[in-house]
């Protein structure tokens, strides 16, 4: 079941002047966020932690990681959309039979949890993370420093 929203995604080039640019806008200093942060391999980004909702500058300087081949083929912006869910493994069947497709067949695991991104081809273009988090952890509470 769907619990709450928690991200935007946004896919850029220049991550430290995005991040700027950001923080300007928002009034918010980013919390750089790790490679232990992501499930695939090669990103790096900051978050910005909003009171119910946080955006997430997502990057790589690998040329063929997820995020420089969606920079290329569609420029820079919304990458995804993060949904937390209560239980990972019953809504990918659920969510399976109502027509969703996935990236991949079982959830990665990263730092904070487990996720798994629906295909944007099922979700008229969007691409979705569903996220479980580890148990006693808020993906809206920003982690200590």
């Amino acid at each position: 079941m769907i619990k709450r929203f928690i991200d935007v995604g946004i896919a850029v080039a220049n991550l430290e002047a995005a991040a700027l640019t950001y923080s300007a806008v928002l009034g918010v200093a980013p919390r750089m966020l790790s490679h232990t942060n992501y499930a695939y391999h090669g990103l790096k980004g900051e978050r910005f932690y909003l009171s119910n909702a946080t955006i997430s500058l997502v990057a790589s300087d690998d040329p063929r990681s997820t995020i420089a081949k969606f920079i290329q083929a569609r420029g820079e912006g919304v990458n995804h959309l993060t949904l937390e869910v209560t239980n990972i493994q019953e809504d990918i069947v659920r969510l399976a039979q109502q027509g969703v497709e996935f990236l991949t067949e079982k959830p990665l695991d990263f730092l904070q949890g487990k996720v798994i991104f629906a295909h944007p081809r099922s979700l008229y273009g969007i691409q979705i993370a569903f996220v479980q988090a580890n148990s006693g952890v808020d993906l809206l509470k920003q982690p200590p420093a």
